[in-house]
């Protein structure tokens, strides 16, 4: 059975000391050096998965390593990202710690962060990653290496599909709504064909549907030579008239939760990141067995692509010893506990496959066979998804971010025209930048 991600177990930390880079208040400690003669290395890190298989990976490390011992601190979702940032930024803080696919214009303006190609991390390493490493990368040096990447799926119900005469779920834009139209008039309003996550109790979530769609017409969030936002351009604007369209024809119904609708057969289907599938427990539901599946996301006018997120571990760069940091995250990251990662959790492996060895690669492939079905909608998902966005959504994140909960919200409601609400979206962008 999978594991729920971690987030849903841990209390939440109350409190973390910001401790100075390889060092602490105890003397010996503060010399970076351990009992056993190890250089000391603080990690901190978020619950990607269950704490204890994070501690685990470390012990293993720290068995194996001649040079490195490594203490794990473990922070939560709610604070964790901004103690980390703090820490950093005051030049204390740990030596290696999480930050997100896609990296951080902070930490990136600020030099925060350690090259690794610089310290440990050859050409034929990171030729070992994806395409997809690129977000992870600046002016040629990579600054994190990935853990997992997160995207969109197409979440639905199979028994609500076969009792209005589908056999598989849509693939296209016209398909999705098509299907959706049918379903919520067929129920007579008793179960949404569709919801748009985001357009319910998550709002933080229109960020990633937004995004998705924006991307499946052709869109972009940034135009990188100018380095002003695009998000008001004809392709955004016909991107969410098909998403405002879904409510004003009746299909969809604005505050109906996606993911307690979706367990109680009230919502067909909706698409988000494969996180629900362990943190709402989707997949060890005994009630839902045989009555859901997923699938990678209709495409749009201009491709299948959408929202890519995901995990990934820094160096500081204010690290006294780059090289046992760097040491520690090569190992922690390998390919060989990969297979740890998509034990608990259904991200995306960053590696190609075809780079890894034989042995490498078949202990990845023995995961996707456990379960076919999903790993192949995951992985087709990702497959059709750049690091574009994830590169893009460097610039004016925060304001991004809250400004597309007000303003892609108050366009889906009627409450400021379309492109009233993308307009008012570049410039507040703009002027955070």
């Amino acid at each position: 059975m999978k594991k729920r991600i971690c987030s849903m177990l841990l209390a939440a930390v109350t409190a973390v000391s910001l401790t100075a880079c390889g060092g602490t208040t105890d003397e010996q400690q503060a010399a970076g050096s351990t009992d056993g003669g190890k250089q000391k290395i603080e990690f901190w890190m978020l619950p990607v998965i269950d704490e204890a298989d994070t501690q685990e990976m470390v012990d293993a490390f720290n068995a194996q390593s001649e040079t490195t011992e490594v203490e794990l601190t473990m922070l939560d979702w709610s604070s964790g990202r901004e103690q980390i940032k703090q820490a950093v930024a005051s030049g204390a803080g740990p030596d290696v710690f999480y930050i997100g696919a896609g990296l951080d214009i902070a930490y990136i303006d600020g030099g925060l962060l350690l090259p690794l190609d610089e310290h440990g991390y050859s050409e034929e390493d990171i030729g070992k990653y994806t395409d997809l490493i690129e977000g992870n990368m600046v002016d040629g040096h990579l600054l994190a290496a990935p853990i997992t990447y997160e995207n969109y799926v197409l979440y639905y119900r199979t028994d609500v599909l076969e009792q209005f005469g589908f056999d598989a779920p849509p693939t296209t834009w016209e398909e999705l709504k098509s299907m959706a139209k049918t379903i919520t008039e067929g129920s007579n309003g008793e179960i949404m064909g569709f919801q748009f996550k985001g357009a319910d109790d998550q709002l933080n979530a229109i960020n990633y549907s937004w995004q998705t769609l924006l991307a499946q017409n052709g869109g972009q969030l940034m135009d990188l030579e100018t380095m002003q936002s695009t998000e008001n351009t004809p392709e955004a604007q016909e991107a969410l008239e098909y998403m405002k369209s879904f409510y004003t024809e009746g299909i969809s119904t604005m505050g109906t939760s996606s993911n307690n609708g979706f367990r109680e057969g009230k919502v067909a289907m909706y698409m988000f990141t494969n996180g629900p599938m362990t943190s709402e427990g989707f997949v060890d539901d005994q009630n839902m067995a045989g009555k859901w599946a997923i699938a990678a996301p209709p495409a749009g006018p201009d491709n299948a692509g959408g929202y890519l997120g995901g995990h990934a571990l820094a160096v500081n760069a204010a690290c006294e010893t780059p090289e046992n940091a760097v040491e520690f995250v090569k190992a922690f990251t390998s390919p060989e506990n990969v297979p740890t990662w998509l034990n608990v959790f259904y991200g995306v492996q960053p590696y190609d496959l075809e780079k890894l060895s034989d042995s490498e690669q078949q202990a990845i492939e023995a995961i996707y066979e456990q379960e076919p079905a999903y790993w192949e909608a995951i992985n087709q998902s990702a497959d059709a998804c750049t690091a574009d966005f994830m590169i893009q959504s460097r610039y004016g994140y925060t304001a991004r971010f809250d400004g597309q909960k007000r303003l892609i919200i108050a366009a889906l409601t009627g409450e400021m025209e379309i492109e009233q609400a993308l307009s008012q979206l570049d410039t507040e962008i703009n002027q955070s930048l």
